[in-house]
């Protein structure tokens, strides 16, 4: 013997009204999200902004203490402390001479920073 069940695919009733109701709750709570997410996503940009903004202040800073250097190692009394200390030239009419030190130079210090680069020391 087949039993036949019989199964309802019978939605309930509604109305027009609460149908436009029902839609017009979903746009809406689909406009403030999106509103709140572009809220958050403003609030977000403008902290990047101001983070980079400080960056471009100090990279500007840094680039003029580099012109401030390059200019300086073109200046004459660069080119001749250099020639003096190390090259060991003299000027016309000048005796040179070289003192020679007896004692060892001295080892650098455990945790001394010895990766810094000479300019990056000059420009502090």
């Amino acid at each position: 013997m087949l039993i036949k069940v019989k199964t309802s695919t019978h939605f309930p009733k509604i109305s027009t009204a609460r149908m436009v109701l029902i839609v017009a709750a979903v746009f809406g709570a689909y406009f403030v999200a999106g509103g709140v997410l572009n809220a958050i996503r403003a609030h977000q940009l403008r902290q990047e902004e101001a983070r980079l903004q400080a960056d471009i202040g100090d990279l500007e800073g840094r680039y003029e203490r580099l012109l401030a250097l390059k200019d300086y190692l073109n200046s004459d009394e660069y080119i001749e402390a250099v020639a003096r200390e190390q090259l060991g030239l003299v000027r016309k009419g000048e005796t040179g001479f070289v003192a020679i030190s007896t004692l060892p130079s001295p080892a650098p210090e455990p945790g001394d920073d010895l990766h810094s680069l000479w300019w990056e020391v000059l420009i502090r």
